[in-house]
């Protein structure tokens, strides 16, 4: 059995659905909660609420479970401590709706520029990006949309290398709906493209990974759609005042459930408390018998 703590001041909802779930009978022989940090080998937080914990944890923690898509970068080099977070439930819906917006304002570049060639780009290669990947298959609205366009690429970028199968079988499933792959810098895929995904972790190299000088290779009229980490993209650098000329337009994934894109098609982005709570019940009982959990990769890219 693991003693859990909730360290949750800002999220309320998530916080009363999770106690509730946690003691129920079955996940009462795995699950204790607790009162007292000094006591927890569990601490569930958000990326919201981290900075509410103390710098150094207890030693009795071995694990740190977010329940949003952040990676816990403040406990990463905690010998023995496992971080994990909630992206498996998340990543589906957020890559839908990244894609509803380059779907949504694709039209406004094609009236502005002219030009019949869509380009994205899509900096880091997780779970977001698979949701974005999936969601373009198998519809056939999408389908007719990237009929409208006589180029359309989809340009990566990450620190990992992709294996080999994997970006043969991923090159040719876009071919098959008219997408071309390719493999871009940071520096091409911010001057390339109409649209730029970030949707990486926050680190030493990613602090910020797009900030002013990155801002300044962007297309005018392009979209930054930030699905990363809070300080992976600086949103400062986005300022009319910093940059001449027709605006890239900045969004970050928080306000894109008040974007008219997202409302037009109906994405319902992010987990719903009960959700949340029966998800975080699932990991933490199978921390307790000691069966694999989802563990977050601290790429510093």
């Amino acid at each position: 059995m693991k003693r859990v703590y909730l360290a949750l001041p800002t999220a309320e909802a998530e916080a009363v659905a999770i106690r509730k779930r946690l003691r129920r009978k079955k996940l009462a022989k795995h699950v204790e909660l607790v009162d007292e940090l000094e006591s927890a080998q569990v601490v569930v937080t958000s990326t919201n609420d981290i900075g509410t914990l103390p710098e150094r944890l207890p030693g009795s923690v071995e694990l740190l479970q977010l329940i949003d898509c952040g990676g816990g970068q403040r406990y990463r080099d905690v010998p023995g401590l496992t971080i994990s977070n909630a992206s498996n439930l998340m990543h589906s819906d957020v890559g839908d709706a990244a894609l509803s917006l380059v779907i949504g304002a694709s039209q406004e570049i094609q009236e502005a520029t002219g030009r019949r060639s869509l380009e994205i780009g899509f900096v880091g290669l997780g779970g977001v990006f698979q949701g974005f990947f999936s969601a373009i298959f198998g519809n056939k609205e999408i389908s007719l949309w990237l009929s409208e366009f006589s180029w359309v690429s989809l340009a990566i970028n990450d620190i990992l290398s992709l294996p080999r199968a994997f970006e043969i079988d991923l090159r040719n499933r876009l071919a098959e709906v008219g997408i071309i792959l390719w493999r871009q810098s940071l520096e091409q895929i911010l001057s390339n493209n109409d649209f730029v995904i970030v949707a990486v972790h926050h680190g030493p190299n990613a602090d910020p990974l797009i900030g002013a000088e990155e801002a300044e290779l962007l297309r005018p009229r392009s979209w930054v759609i930030d699905v990363s980490e809070k300080g992976v993209v600086d949103p400062s650098a986005f300022d009319p005042i910093e940059i001449w000329g027709p605006l890239p337009t900045y969004i970050q994934i928080d306000e894109v459930t008040t974007s008219q894109w997202v409302d037009s098609v109906g994405v319902d982005l992010g987990a719903t408390p009960k959700s949340l709570a029966k998800f975080i019940g699932w990991t933490l009982r199978r921390f307790d018998i000691s069966y694999p959990i989802h563990e977050v990769e601290h790429i510093d890219f």
